[in-house]
């Protein structure tokens, strides 16, 4: 039996017992499953499915052929010290990016004022 993953080991761990599962096309976005049809020259038309592959080992899942497998195997070492570091900090900056976006919603200081008359008004009501 052949394998759809080119080198049949996990990018996280490097164990090399790995499946390959389908999935419905659908749940990848498109710009992962364009690249995943471009790696295995198969025709992006037609296809429903998407072969990912999972760690027998260590559970981790990924779209072969894709950067997201290459980012993987960066962040493990798998592609030297040098890759390895410029992920860690692609990592970081793409966390800083998401920390600084959440920020909770301005709430004006007249509805924290009647949500809390509320609720005092509620408790006296259960309590007496």
């Amino acid at each position: 039996m052949t394998s759809a993953v080119p080198s049949a080991s996990c990018p996280k761990c490097g164990e090399t017992n790995v499946q390959s599962v389908p999935i419905n096309r659908s749940s990848v976005p498109e710009a992962v499953a364009a690249e995943y049809f471009r790696g295995t020259g198969g025709s992006a038309q037609g296809a429903d499915t998407i072969l990912q592959s999972v760690c027998g080992r260590c559970g981790c899942h990924w779209i072969p052929r894709t950067t997201e497998e290459r980012h993987l195997r960066a962040l493990s070492g798998q592609l030297g010290p040098e890759a390895m570091r410029a992920a860690q900090a692609e990592n970081a900056a793409a966390g800083a990016k998401v920390r600084r976006r959440i920020v909770l919603p301005k709430v004006p200081k007249q509805t924290v004022v009647i949500a809390v008359v509320m609720v005092i008004v509620i408790l006296l009501a259960l309590l007496t």
